[in-house]
This record gives C-alpha cells, sequence and structure tokens, in this order.
C-alpha cells in the first residue's frame, strides 16, 4: 500500500513550451507547499548523470539504449534521494520532466521503439507505489517552440535542442501518445506567458487543493 501523502505532479512538453520559466511562477504561487525539482538531476548523484547526459563532448554520439539507461539511473537516485522523502513528508512535489521525456525522446525521437515493452516494465519496477498523480503537458508546436529557444538571450543548447525538426516532431508525438496511458492535463503554450501561467495555475490548484 502506497505511504504518498501528497501529490506527485509532472510538468513536460517539447523544446521552447516554457516549462522552467512556468515553474519559477508556479513556485511563486504555491510557495513551500510545494517542492520543485528537475530531470535529468534533481539529487546530488542524479545531477552528476545529467553533466554526462547533457554536458559530456561525447553525449551526442551515445544510442538511445545508452540514453535511456542514464536517464533511469539518475531517476533511482532521485526518487530515492529528492522525491520519495518530500512525498513522505507531505510536499507536493512538481518535477520538470520525469520518465514521459524518457519515453518520447529515447523510444519516438532517438527512434528506439523495440524499447518500448520495456519502459513500462523498468516503470513499475523503480517508480512502484509512487507513479506521479497528474501529469501536464505544455504542448506547443516544434516550430514555435524551437523558435523561441534559439531567440532566448544566453540559453545554452545541448545535444538534444540542436537536432533536426523531425527528431522533435517525433518526440511531440512521443509524449501525446504516453500520455494516453496517464493521468493528464494539457495545456496550450502558444499563447503569451501570462494566459498559459494562469492556464497552468488552474489545473494545479484543482490537483493541489
Amino acid at each position: 500500500m502506497s505511504t504518498k501523502k501528497a501529490s506527485f505532479i509532472v510538468l513536460d512538453g517539447g523544446e521552447g513550451a516554457g516549462k522552467s520559466t512556468q515553474i519559477q511562477e508556479i513556485k511563486k504561487h504555491f510557495g513551500d507547499r510545494i517542492v520543485i525539482t528537475r530531470e535529468p538531476g534533481g539529487s546530488l548523484y542524479a545531477e552528476e548523470i545529467r553533466g554526462l547526459i547533457l554536458g559530456s563532448e561525447h553525449a551526442g554520439q551515445a544510442n538511445a539504449k545508452t540514453h535511456f539507461a542514464l536517464f533511469w539511473a539518475a531517476r533511482a537516485d532521485h526518487l530515492k534521494n529528492t522525491i520519495i522523502p518530500a512525498l513522505e513528508s507531505g510536499k507536493h512535489v512538481v518535477c520538470d520532466r520525469f520518465d514521459s521525456s524518457t519515453f518520447a525522446y529515447q523510444i519516438f525521437g532517438q527512434e528506439a521503439h523495440e524499447l518500448k515493452d520495456f519502459f513500462f516494465s523498468m516503470r513499475d519496477f523503480y517508480l512502484g507505489d509512487y507513479k506521479p498523480d497528474l501529469y501536464v503537458l505544455l504542448d506547443v508546436d516544434p516550430e514555435t517552440g524551437l523558435g523561441r529557444k534559439q531567440n532566448q538571450t544566453g540559453e545554452v543548447l545541448n545535444h538534444f535542442d540542436e537536432r533536426q525538426i523531425s527528431f522533435h516532431t517525433r518526440m511531440r508525438e512521443g509524449l501525446i501518445e504516453f500520455f494516453e496511458h496517464v493521468p493528464h492535463k494539457i495545456v496550450d503554450a502558444r499563447p503569451e506567458f501570462d494566459v498559459v501561467t494562469k492556464d497552468l495555475i488552474s489545473v494545479l490548484e484543482a490537483e493541489l487543493n
């Protein structure tokens, strides 16, 4: 039986959907009621693995199976040291990306469809009673999202950001398919920032209150 005392929510979306900036607005609105975290990363060891996944000069050469394994390794540590302790202390958790991104990026973006069944086995094994209660998709078409990303001042692009638009189109298809398997809400990320913020907070308040 699950011992969770609070809600675990994942915010996901394609590049340029505005997740990182929207999460700052979420934090301002909900304050100490929630713990904000991210993937890859979110705990000390998982952040080191994040460096391998995104920052290594060789990361772009690694195939989907390698990335898949690294993401699950980071996620295991993230759960153990950040997510589960927060939930058990009564804090709601909002995570910037989670297993939904692994499904979308590796299985669809990197076209490793042979990992699909294995993904759901890994999900059951690693997440157990701590599967997210709600996934929220900030949805934007890849052309718009990548255009925003490229126009962001000081934005450091990683090897996933820099892939062809066909990769990002497949990734969005993967997110949409994954969301068919889990409790979810979709927020249109195309309007002005403040409009998206209002819609997103409305969805979260319905889950957290």
